[in-house]
């Protein structure tokens, strides 16, 4: 019993933040709450088909009794998951303090012979590029290697006297970064990696600030080589 009662209090709680997440005036199934915000909310995306299945437990739970007595009682793993999930929309875990940390940063009045020791002294494979204290672009080695088959084909290849903001000039690439809010939930994270690929890009790196904007100072950063701590970090939650 205290299992079925531990399951229906996370329920009630996940389903206070469907009506909140979709903000609804009028009553909605259960089951279309959860395909609707599974479309703007990363929590209830990663968790759907599991949230649709708690929905036909709780109506086990709740409707279907013998003689006034519950006939279904969920095990304590199911219990914990649901939980975990309600904690999770509650109070998802943020981008920062778990990404916080020093960023390497280039000029974009820097010399391309800064950027290539700076990125080879790190083993990094990009850094954000600033002009004066603003976000100019993302910096990588894929950009690096077009610039030098572009410039060797064309007879310009020049280390010294070619600066990191006139690569990013000459090459105009595609926005290859995004820049999110400390307050970010770190669920949304694999969502950003994953669209960019739907779409035949490569997201090389979240850039992180207070309040996403890229006149402020960078917190963190995270980049491919993190989504495995992500995702570790996710899956601890046991959610």
């Amino acid at each position: 019993m205290e299992n079925a009662e531990r399951f229906l209090n996370a329920y009630a709680v996940i389903e206070h933040e469907l009506q909140k997440i979709l903000d609804l005036k009028d009553h909605r199934r259960f089951y279309d709450m959860v395909d609707m915000a599974a479309k703007v909310n990363p929590v209830i995306s990663r968790y759907k088909f599991d949230l649709r299945e708690y929905g036909d437990l709780r109506n086990a739970i709740v409707h279907d009794r013998a003689d006034g007595k519950i006939i279904a009682v969920p095990n304590d793993d199911t219990v914990a998951h649901i939980e975990a999930i309600a904690s999770a929309l509650v109070a998802p875990p943020r981008v920062v303090p778990l990404f916080q940390k020093k960023v390497l940063t280039l000029q974009t009045s820097d010399p391309m012979t800064q950027a290539i020791r700076l990125l080879s002294k790190y083993t990094y494979s990009q850094a954000p590029v600033l002009e004066q204290d603003t976000i100019a672009g993302l910096i990588t080695t894929s950009l690096i290697v077009r610039w030098m088959g572009h410039s060797l084909d064309e007879g310009t290849f020049d280390l010294e006297n070619t600066t990191v903001g006139a690569i990013l000039d000459q090459l105009k690439c595609m926005k290859c970064f995004e820049i999110v809010s400390a307050a970010t939930s770190l669920y949304e994270i694999p969502e950003l990696f994953l669209s960019y690929q739907e779409h035949g890009g490569k997201l090389e790196a979240v850039l992180i600030t207070r309040y996403g904007s890229n006149r402020e100072p960078l917190l963190g950063i995270i980049t491919n080589r993190d989504l495995p701590a992500v995702q570790r970090h996710l899956l601890g939650r046991k959610a």
